[in-house]
């Protein structure tokens, strides 16, 4: 049995002892007390699972004491002991959080069953709170992730085509390259306690998330030079305008031409107007009129063979995996990099359907 703790508060030495005997023969740990300012002190300074308290004491009486315990932010079970039982001090009783009634004289065996049934809804609703503490926080830790990764991945991105820049104009100074690199490192760390939230809220997800991890940013002076064979449209469909943006003068810098989508349906227009120029999708999972794998189903109904590489400031999610075994072929979470979407995207454009 678990180790129930119960405390029983009664002004009648017999009442109290016949009360401690009946719960230790029940195999429950017993604390007794005699009038509810001791029991009041006992539940500030101990745990108890049930509280026993008789109704009518001298001082503090069972319903100033259950009106006192409201504000202990304490989770116990709280049963009401009297014999001079009134419909309005029950319903007075229950409105205060008491989980049961019982009158005096106290019949051994209904003592017996109250006080399980009561134990078993406190454990119950210690359940019920645990679960719902989890969702909420899984819930806050998820969006939190996506409204921070969103502009996160800006900033990232931001400073490495600062850096690019620089690299091209022939600007050389010690100090901004500095300040760069304490933003960027900043950014990862910013990045790498988002991952250990998610890893907190839901690590089972988070063993195998596809491969993916953080990774340093660097420049590749290759980067322009294996992708300038043609030019090459991509269709980026984004609802962050900053987030857009960056992505497009990422890929535009490696000699891609980029047609920007802020919502799904104006999305689906430009590739059904345009499937014969556009060879890759960067398709956000969460867009404000659609979730990804409707969009996905959308392009694959205009072109089957439509390469679709997947980006989300989510976790891992069943609905991101039944996008990858439909036919996404990639998936990037957010923040990512400059390198690692010009990486991933270099690689959706090595997929082949036939594989």
């Amino acid at each position: 049995m678990k180790d129930y703790r119960i405390l029983v508060v009664d002004d009648d030495y017999a009442s109290r002892l016949m009360l401690k005997k009946a719960l230790e023969h029940d195999g429950y740990p017993v604390t007794l007390c005699s009038n509810g300012t001791e029991a009041l002190e006992l539940l500030k300074n101990e745990d108890y699972e049930l509280v026993l308290t008789d109704l009518i004491m001298e001082g503090i009486s069972g319903i100033q004491l259950l009106e006192k315990t409201r504000d202990l932010e304490k989770k116990f079970a709280t049963i009401l002991l009297t014999g001079h039982a009134s419909l309005e001090t029950a319903v007075q009783a229950i409105r205060l959080g008491a989980t049961d009634y019982l009158l005096k004289p106290i019949n051994l065996q209904e003592l017996q069953i109250r006080v399980k049934r009561a134990l078993e809804r406190l454990d119950l609703e210690k359940r019920l709170y645990e679960a719902e503490r989890k969702l909420t926080y899984n819930a806050t830790i998820a969006t939190t992730n996506h409204e921070i990764n969103q502009p996160l991945t800006v900033i990232i991105s931001s400073i490495d085509m600062v850096k690019m820049e620089m690299q091209k104009l022939g600007i050389e100074s010690p100090k901004v390259e500095n300040y760069l690199n304490l933003m960027q490192k900043s950014s990862l760390r910013i990045a790498t306690i988002l991952r250990k939230l998610r890893e907190i809220s839901s690590p089972k997800i988070q063993e195998v998330p596809l491969g993916m991890k953080m990774i340093e940013i660097h420049e590749d002076e290759s980067d322009a030079d294996t992708l300038k064979e043609h030019k090459r449209y991509i269709l980026v469909i984004e609802d962050e305008e900053n987030l857009r943006q960056i992505i497009k003068s990422v890929l535009e810098s490696a000699s891609y031409r980029v047609i920007p989508a802020a919502m799904a349906h104006e999305a689906i227009d430009l590739y059904r107007a345009d499937k014969q120029l556009i060879e890759l999708v960067v398709l956000d999972f969460n867009l404000p009129d659609a979730d990804g794998l409707s969009v996905l189903r959308d392009l694959q109904r205009i072109n089957p063979k439509v390469k679709v590489l997947l980006t989300s400031g989510f976790d891992v999610d069943e609905s991101i995996q039944e996008a990858l075994h439909c036919g996404a072929l990639d998936f990037l979470r957010k923040p990512f990099n400059r390198q690692q979407i010009l990486d991933t995207v270099a690689k959706v454009y090595s997929y082949h359907h036939s594989e």
